[in-house]
């Protein structure tokens, strides 16, 4: 088709129908029939965190509610609500795909809160004249306080039941991605707020940058508050060459290749390596918004830092139609042989569960172990295999938390392998957690992990640039101990 008219025209009337899509009554019916079937025959955390009964009530009353149309984005509002209901942040709705791409535009403020306020950290909009600590007020009429709520209530990714910081830190740190999620794209925003200099509140209209935009301004303005991501980095605290600090962003795999993760395993024995080398006396582990991984790298840094031999997980459970979305997962003929020499028939509660054993999976390291004075700092964001990392070390006291609460559970959770649906006609794709996961940890009856030393953030912290208050806080530790 050589006619650019035509063709623009041909991709108009194809694609219109996707972004402007309605569903009506029976299609959503059909959607949340699938989804429920799913739920029930799959996911192990179903009346877990919330009453069986308490979650059908809901369920109910949102079917009884549909109107004859509706849209997909108010669709995707009621699909998102009812995950919601699971208070599991392992289990969530995303859109469907190409829902956004590269010239998708979000919200251009980054906001943090301290002392019950919120604040701007980050403006990346064209309009310089919105900074750093100005208190936000609201966005497009809405109070941020009202907007803060709504997401940690409907967005719980990495937030296990009430945990409070994973609730509501994680959706500051994602806060643009969620007003996305919610609200669809915008060109501009309204926004109100009162300058840091000035007393009297202002409201104009800033324009939505696209993801790149947005990375452009955060180069050119804030530098100083740009630190390098690079998975397993390993520097020093100070010129005293007695501190190190081990920045761990992911459990996950280095490249998708290596099957093994036998690259995240040869990277950990340098970076030990390194630290016995050089002598180091205290270890700083920052686990801070680090959202998980692979239980067995975890495992891993555990026995670097661990001086009895241990297991991440005590062992693990499935209920029995989730068996051969499980199996399938790999198309790997030999899952089935190893499914059933890991795993015996529970006839009592009728689940699929480990087989018992004595032996623990991990060993100490021998050659590079790590004794001296251990710090790790955790934040709202810290989940999955990461809280298992922590687990381990407050259970067996080898080391110091510091920060914040992380976002899951200190018994486990359920996790472990997930299958991705696509409901029929709305397309909107939902992954569902198939195992459950069980800490190799005294049971507690505390739900959530607390640090030793807990930390709130400043006004100061946030306006200042380039300062990392859990690192100042870590140092001021260390100095007085």
């Amino acid at each position: 088709m050589r006619n650019p008219v035509l063709l623009a025209l041909c991709l108009f009337y194809v694609t219109t129908p996707l972004i402007a899509q309605t569903l009506s009554r029976q299609e959503m019916e059909e959607d949340l029939r699938y989804l429920d079937k799913k739920i029930v025959n799959w996911y192990p955390g179903l009346g877990y965190y919330t009453p069986k009964e308490q979650y059908a009530v809901y369920q109910d009353s949102l079917r009884r509610a549909l109107p004859d149309s509706l849209g997909y984005l108010p669709f995707y509002r009621q699909v998102t609500s009812l995950i919601s209901q699971h208070k599991d942040g392992h289990i969530g709705a995303t859109h469907r795909k190409k829902y956004s791409n590269k010239s998708t535009r979000y919200l251009p403020l980054h906001i943090r809160q301290a002392d019950e306020k919120y604040y701007i950290v980050f403006n990346v909009s064209p309009d310089s004249n919105v900074c750093r600590g100005d208190e936000i007020l609201s966005i497009d009429g809405r109070p941020i306080k009202e907007l803060h709520d709504l997401f940690a209530d409907r967005f719980r990714t990495g937030a296990d039941s009430e945990i409070p910081t994973g609730r509501y830190f994680r959706n500051l740190l994602y806060f643009r991605s969620s007003y996305f999620n919610w609200f669809g794209e915008k060109d501009s925003v309204l926004v109100r707020y009162v300058p840091a200099v000035a007393t009297d509140t202002i409201t104009k209209y800033l324009r939505c940058q696209t993801s790149t935009q947005a990375a452009s301004y955060l180069k050119r303005r804030y530098i100083q508050d740009l630190s390098p991501s690079q998975n397993l980095r390993l520097y020093e605290l100070d010129e005293n060459n007695t501190t190190a600090i081990l920045n761990v962003s992911t459990f996950a795999k280095f490249e998708k290749k290596d099957p093994l993760n036998l690259k995240f395993k040869k990277r950990l024995k340098t970076v030990f390596k390194a630290i016995q080398d050089k002598g180091y006396e205290n270890l700083v582990i920052d686990l801070r918004s680090n959202g998980g991984g692979a239980v067995q790298n975890s495992g891993r840094l555990l026995s670097y830092l661990l001086p009895e031999p241990f297991s991440v997980m005590s062992g693990s459970t499935l209920k029995p139609k989730a068996i051969w979305p499980y199996l399938t997962m790999d198309l790997n003929p030999t899952m089935p042989f190893a499914f059933l020499f890991s795993y015996r028939w529970d006839k009592e509660n009728k689940v699929w569960r480990t087989r018992k054993t004595k032996r623990k999976k991990f060993k100490p390291e021998k050659k590079y172990p790590f004794r001296g004075n251990l710090y790790l700092l955790s934040n709202g964001a810290s989940y999955s295999a990461t809280v298992s990392v922590l687990a381990h070390v407050k259970n067996q006291g080898v080391g110091s938390i510091v920060g914040e609460m992380p976002g899951g559970a200190y018994w486990g959770d359920f996790a472990g392998r997930f299958k991705i649906i696509r409901l029929p006609n709305s397309k909107i794709r939902v992954r569902i957690p198939l195992k459950t996961l069980y800490h190799d940890v005294p049971p507690s009856d505390q739900l959530e992990i607390q640090p030793n030393f807990p930390i709130a953030t400043t006004y100061e912290d946030l306006i200042t640039p380039g300062r990392d208050f859990g690192i100042d806080y870590v140092r001021k530790l260390i100095t007085t101990n």
